[in-house]
């Protein structure tokens, strides 16, 4: 293909000529290209490195990146304020809302785990604010807690609305008349030196020495499932069932008065205190068990309830039974 042709006119000849391409033109422009490239990297070099200035570009970059901190510090802030609070509302939910239910706690390690499987922070692999990765994760970690504890609330609401007078049942309570002249707590829960043999032994109640004969109530509504009359071990004792995992039993009594099968309300009186079966004295040996477990009967009662509110407690209980609505119980 023939290489095309420039024309210009020739104004002394005002004829129109073929145009000589000098290519040192060329050469000319490309060095000094060239050469403003050199010069411009020696300035970079002089500006950065020897007289140890920053560039503009990098400048905005710092500002930005101080400004992103700022931001990252208060959500870390905020997030703080956001865990505590979520830690407030698990132990309220644990100790409060599920205990009173008869729902198992959530433990700790599961509201608070993170997330396995797939890395959902890839992305920040490699980022050197650290602080921001850590409140990324975070965030995640406390939308599950939230949703943890969002379906725990609906658990609960759902049991409470099934349950209805579920309150009622829990054995809530003391058997006996909370009149401080009328008994003394022989023996609490836990371990101690069995009084007969001597040796230590796990006592599964709470023991109240008073004289045979002190009236002895239900803690809370249920089903008598037992009401024995023994020789030996508990003696006379009556064991109620509340429901919910809840049951009560009532030991070394001097008379039984309810029948197995027998609905009970709270503050129903269901025989006298005495000094039946393995016992050293006359007292009153009261349990509480939750899912088959012995528990400790003192944090479900209050001893220093005046009398007039607990005698309050027994008349309702009276009420009750005229009127037939203990039987529906």
């Amino acid at each position: 293909m023939a290489k095309e042709k420039t024309y210009r006119i020739n104004p002394e000849t005002l004829r129109y000529e073929v145009e000589k391409v000098r290519e040192h033109h060329f050469l000319r422009l490309a060095g000094m290209v060239a050469l403003g490239l050199v010069l411009f990297l020696l300035y970079l070099e002089l500006y950065v490195h020897v007289l140890g200035l920053e560039l503009p570009k990098t400048i905005l970059l710092k500002r930005e990146n101080a400004r992103l901190s700022e931001k990252v510090e208060l959500l870390s802030g905020r997030l703080d304020a956001y865990e505590r609070a979520l830690g407030d509302l698990g132990a309220r939910d644990n100790g409060i809302y599920r205990s009173v239910y008869g729902l198992d706690e959530i433990p700790e390690e599961v509201r608070g785990a993170g997330f396995s499987g797939v890395n959902r922070y890839a992305d920040l692999e490699g980022v050197k604010l650290s602080e921001l990765k850590k409140s990324v994760v975070r965030v995640d970690v406390l939308l599950k807690r939230a949703y943890l504890q969002s379906k725990s609330y609906d658990e609960v609401e759902s049991v409470a609305a099934e349950a209805g007078d579920r309150i009622s049942h829990i054995p809530a309570i003391c058997p006996i008349s909370t009149d401080p002249t009328t008994y003394h707590l022989s023996s609490p829960f836990g371990y101690r030196s069995d009084p007969m043999r001597g040796y230590r032994k796990f006592h599964s109640g709470m023991d109240f020495a008073c004289p045979p004969g002190n009236p002895v109530y239900a803690t809370g509504d249920g089903v008598v499932i037992k009401a024995e009359h023994d020789f030996f071990g508990y003696g006379n004792n009556i064991i109620i069932s509340h429901g919910f995992g809840y049951k009560t039993r009532y030991a070394h009594l001097k008379t039984i008065e309810v029948e197995e099968g027998e609905k009970v309300i709270r503050g129903q009186r269901i025989g006298l205190s005495g000094n039946t079966g393995r016992s050293t004295g006359p007292h009153l040996h009261y349990e509480v068990i939750y899912r088959n477990e012995h528990v400790n009967p003192y944090g479900f009662m209050d001893l220093t309830v005046p009398v007039e509110e607990y005698e309050a407690i027994l008349s309702s209980a009276a009420g009750d039974m005229e009127t037939g609505e203990g039987e529906e119980s």
